[in-house]
């Protein structure tokens, strides 16, 4: 069994995502912060856009016992610095919420590589942090390249859908 490196990051104070990059060409990432502590977390689209699923799924169950979602606005990638104090690539993230603490927790992994020990980075976040990055995921991911409603594929330049006319040219 390989070993586990593990980075603990706290209860940040704030949290946010962002896409880098033209449609198409776009990478993302998971922005934290803690005190003077950054981190930068890569994430594949379709991971974040799971991720944002999950997180509002969750946020309903909450809001069902407890009557109340608001919105916050994000602002840490307007202000993240160029270099963080963490840069972590993302290979599995799994997230929780943590009644004791009323907080969701993160455990981001990395991408296996069987010559090096596994390592993981962990965060904590409130539930108004995580409704403010739900519809923050929820923005980065449809700002990319629009979808065709038929076949769910990028649309660019001449788009040929194969559920329209049987064939892809």
């Amino acid at each position: 069994m390989a070993e586990l490196s593990q980075r603990d990051f706290g209860e940040v104070d704030e949290i946010d995502v962002e896409a880098i990059g033209a449609p198409g060409k776009r990478t993302f990432r998971v922005l934290a912060e803690n005190g003077s502590m950054t981190a930068s977390v890569w994430i594949e689209k379709e991971q974040l856009q799971a991720l944002g699923l999950i997180l509002d799924q969750s946020l309903e169950g909450i809001a069902r016992q407890r009557g109340r979602r608001d919105r916050a606005i994000l602002t840490l990638a307007g202000r993240f610095p160029t270099r963080p104090t963490v840069e972590f690539n993302v290979g599995r993230l799994a997230v929780g919420y943590d009644e004791k603490i009323d907080r969701f927790v993160f455990t981001a992994h990395d991408a296996p590589d069987p010559h090096a020990a596994e390592s993981a980075l962990s965060w904590s976040a409130s539930q108004r942090q995580v409704q403010a990055l739900t519809f923050k995921i929820a923005e980065v991911v449809a700002a990319g390249r629009p979808r065709c409603p038929l076949c769910g594929a990028p649309i660019e330049g001449k788009h040929v859908c194969p559920v329209s006319n049987g064939h892809v040219t």
